[in-house]
């Protein structure tokens, strides 16, 4: 099970799925429409905008590879820094 199939998708999980699916456009091999991140913490119910997301993005051939996407704050608006955290690491993300 893939974090975020428990409740709605969030608007950084969303921009860093959105990211990562730019990222992965020109490169083979990955089902664009099967990437999951992980979202906003929320200790003490408060939630706090993260800097740091995992996004897992599912391999054609099986498995997932994890991208590190960096939330960059640039001015009025955010941008991006993303690279590969772990070659078939599992689909199953941290929460």
């Amino acid at each position: 099970m893939l974090a975020g199939c428990g409740g709605a998708e969030d608007d950084t999980q969303r921009f860093a799925r959105e990211a990562t699916q730019s990222y992965l456009a020109s490169r083979e091999g990955y089902d664009l429409e099967r990437i999951r991140c992980t979202g906003n913490p929320r200790p003490w119910l408060v939630e706090q905008q993260a800097t740091l997301v995992i996004c897992a993005a599912r391999r054609e051939a099986g498995g997932c590879d994890w991208f590190r996407v960096e939330l960059v704050p640039q001015a009025s608006k955010v941008t991006t820094r993303i690279r590969l955290e772990a070659k078939n690491a599992g689909c199953v993300l941290p929460p």
